[in-house]
């Protein structure tokens, strides 16, 4: 197959499914994302990606294949945000705190220390009340409502096409879309490959059907306050995480919860008022300045109550290539989903790492 005369099918118009389409037309592909829910259109719980907070903080150990994600994808970010000054994407500074040192929150503190070149520890002394450890350093916020309609347009801007469908099976997507009235492409069904980034939907995707996919809910609330400037996480004495993430519109995404395989789509009261006490008792500054000396939950500014279910997968992200017969032809097929609460922080890389997959595939 002649690289320009290949069409690439990408499966999904998340964060993952977006990065990927773009990086496959700087390829020298012909790409078509096909979606049934597209940035712009209106909220629901199927498009995971809206709901992120997000932000880069790594977790994943140097011989982890994710530690290269997320390496890659933030110095993608660093370059746009040099190449163009009104990309919804951000540095900012970035505290974590503990009230009790686990293990695991050791090694966290300590890989963060190795990853971000002006991490550093934080003294006793700079350290607030009923706190016994702090890391901090300059990360990536990523004003979500903002980047994914920026994707689109600059997917759209460089050549791309796109397809609302809601596919069901890989098969049914080659066989059906030569056929596609709106869409023009090569006759030839053996000038075609599949990116499948469809995330949750690989839990019902014929030829799929990944039974390791599992939701991990999220759930959020958007606070109206403009003069937060740097991110937080917080690790209270009971194992809670708080975090704060902050938005160059002026809004604040303060959190959270880790359900896994939950699937409740709204927001829970007991769950808003406890975010809320956490977030305020670890941040009062998220309160007006005249507001924080007696902290009440009330004075909190919320925008939304947020609720997304991030793809998880037993066995972490799925970057592998299979194939598909269809109609007696065989066609290469590259996986990208199950990036759990990763996928913004390793959306570039992953997306790098898929089209070399297919070059590789194509080479064969």
């Amino acid at each position: 197959m002649e690289k320009l005369e290949l069409e690439v099918f990408v499966i999904g118009s998340g964060v993952i499914g977006l990065s990927t389409a773009i990086r496959a037309l700087e390829a020298g592909y012909n790409v078509t994302i096909f979606a049934e829910i597209f940035p712009g259109d209106p909220k629901t719980i199927e498009y995971t990606s809206f709901w992120a907070g997000a932000n880069h903080i790594s977790v994943a150990t140097y011989s982890d294949l994710m530690h290269q994600l997320e390496r890659e994808t933030m110095q993608t970010f660093l370059d746009l945000i040099k190449e163009d000054p009104l990309v919804p994407v951000m540095t900012r500074p970035q505290i974590n705190y503990t009230e009790t040192m686990t293990p695991e929150i050791q090694n966290q503190f300590n890989h963060i220390c190795q990853f971000y070149p002006d991490s550093r520890s934080l003294d006793a002394g700079e350290l607030p009340k009923n706190v016994v450890a702090g890391v901090t350093f300059t990360t990536i916020c990523v004003d979500v409502p903002r980047y994914l309609p920026y994707l689109m347009e600059r997917f759209l801007r460089a050549g791309g096409k796109a397809c609302r469908a809601k596919v069901s099976s890989l098969s049914s997507l080659i066989s059906e879309s030569y056929h596609h009235p709106t869409i023009p492409r090569s006759s030839n069904p053996k000038s075609a490959a599949v990116i499948n980034c469809t995330g949750l939907g690989a839990l019902s995707l014929g030829d799929v059907l990944d039974t390791d996919v599992f939701p991990t809910r999220g759930e959020t609330l958007i606070i109206r306050a403009p003069w937060v400037h740097h991110g937080m996480t917080y690790y209270n004495e009971n194992g809670d995480i708080s975090y704060i993430i902050p938005r160059q519109s002026g809004d604040v995404i303060l959190g959270g919860t880790f359900q896994v395989d939950d699937w409740h789509p709204t927001s829970r009261p007991e769950t808003v008022r406890a975010i809320k006490e956490r977030g305020i008792r670890a941040y009062p500054e998220l309160l007006p300045a005249g507001k924080r000396a007696n902290p009440d939950i009330n004075d909190l500014d919320v925008v939304a109550e947020c609720v997304g279910l991030r793809t998880t997968r037993k066995g972490g992200i799925r970057l592998e290539t299979t194939s598909l017969d269809v109609d007696g032809q065989t066609f290469p097929v590259i996986h990208n989903y199950g990036h759990g609460g990763a996928g913004y922080q390793t959306s570039w890389g992953s997306a790098k790492h898929a089209i070399d997959l297919l070059q590789a595939t194509l080479k064969r």
